[in-house]
């Protein structure tokens, strides 16, 4: 179960963890880095309303291994108050709920704004201040850093990765203003890095960059200019990156991509404790943002495809594409626990039973604090 750390400094450790393993619950997932947001507490007795201070750690970081690094992690007010994921842990040894720390990557506005060298960049050469980029030296070394210090000071059974990838333009930042209805390659090319690094790794892949950044600005044009949004890719992205096949150099370095993301995990794997389990989580079309989950599953890592906002025959295909990874690194699917998306129990559980039918090994629900008691008592007997 996703869990913030705030709702158990609200409501109890004793009284969360409880009320899982009644529901039947094994594991529960706190998040250890997140980023910014409001957040409906329906569940505290403390407040209705909850913003979350933007992209700091949930944890007490370990000063040797911080010590001379790059990109410093920002500690949250409530972490320096009060340690819930030692709370949890002590718990998890005493015959309490398995632990999972959530883990937000390089979706991180605070730092990136504090640190406009480590983020991507558009064709245009703006700064996309609430995504450090994969390609970054120092982002992947944050990441690493995270790992190491969460599974060697606190040894959960697992660790989710999120956004350890390159972000994209909509729906990543604060009250965006977007009136040309950019289609969605135009959204994928907006997002799309032309850092020193990224653009480094296209010179020594012998790409003419300069004339390649040129282009996709001019598509970027093309798509705005106009009195309505004229597609350029009209085939994305039922196509994928195929869709860009008319450029061979645009093709070639949008597969670049994938090299820089597998960075970001394989030093993450590289540094995890033998106790902790690392996983991936992300979407089917992991592509938009640069995960190749064969490749991640090659590394070691097990990888959640969360399933929001699908319709039964798109879960299917999901459970499909999960049980068809190497190595079996799929199986664990997340899912909302919102409303409307699903309408009552009996919804619900037909999803469960779908899912379970086509392979899948367990689930992960979102989230403890934002949905009713009344919601939540759905998983019942279903688990």
């Amino acid at each position: 179960m996703w869990t913030y750390p705030w709702d158990i400094a609200d409501i109890g450790q004793e009284a969360v963890s409880s009320e899982l393993r009644d529901l039947g619950f094994d594991m529960i997932s706190l998040a250890t880095v997140y980023h910014a947001g409001r957040f409906l507490q329906v569940r505290s007795p403390k407040r209705r309303v909850y913003f979350p201070e933007d992209s700091t750690l949930y944890f007490r970081p370990d000063a040797s291994i911080w010590q001379g690094q790059a990109v410093q992690p920002l500690l949250s007010s409530l972490a320096q108050d009060q340690d819930v994921l030692r709370e949890m842990i002590e718990a998890r040894d005493t015959g309490g709920l398995d632990v999972s720390c959530w883990t937000v990557c390089l979706h991180n506005s605070a730092l990136g704004f504090a640190n406009p060298d480590l983020v991507t960049r558009n064709a245009f050469g703006d700064a996309n201040s609430y995504n450090l980029c994969p390609a970054n030296p120092q982002a992947q070394a944050y990441v690493a850093n995270l790992v190491r210090d969460i599974s060697k000071n606190y040894q959960p059974n697992r660790i989710e990765l999120e956004s350890p990838n390159f972000l994209g333009f909509a729906h990543e930042y604060h009250h965006e203003k977007d009136m040309v209805g950019l289609p969605p390659e135009g959204d994928f090319l907006m997002a799309l890095c032309f850092c020193e690094h990224c653009q480094a790794a296209g010179q020594a892949a012998g790409l003419d960059m300069p004339a390649l950044q040129a282009r996709v600005r001019g598509l970027i044009d093309q798509m705005c200019t106009g009195d309505t949004p004229q597609r350029v890719c009209p085939d994305f992205p039922e196509r994928g990156l195929d869709a860009f096949d008319f450029d061979a150099e645009l093709r070639a370095y949008l597969d670049l991509r994938f090299g820089h993301v597998n960075a970001v995990l394989k030093q993450a794997k590289d540094t995890c404790a033998a106790t902790s389990e690392l996983m991936l989580i992300d979407g089917q079309a992991g592509w938009l943002g640069g995960c190749d989950h064969d490749a991640a599953a090659d590394l070691g890592l097990k990888v959640m495809l969360c399933a929001y906002d699908m319709g039964p025959e798109a879960a299917e295909e999901l459970m499909s594409y999960a049980t068809g990874l190497r190595h079996g690194a799929g199986g664990q699917i997340g899912l909302r626990l919102g409303y409307p998306e699903f309408s009552d129990r009996e919804d619900f559980a037909q999803r469960i039973a779908l899912l379970r039918k086509g392979g899948a090994t367990g689930v992960n629900l979102y989230n403890f604090g934002l949905v009713p008691k009344a919601r939540l008592d759905w998983a019942r007997g279903l688990l």
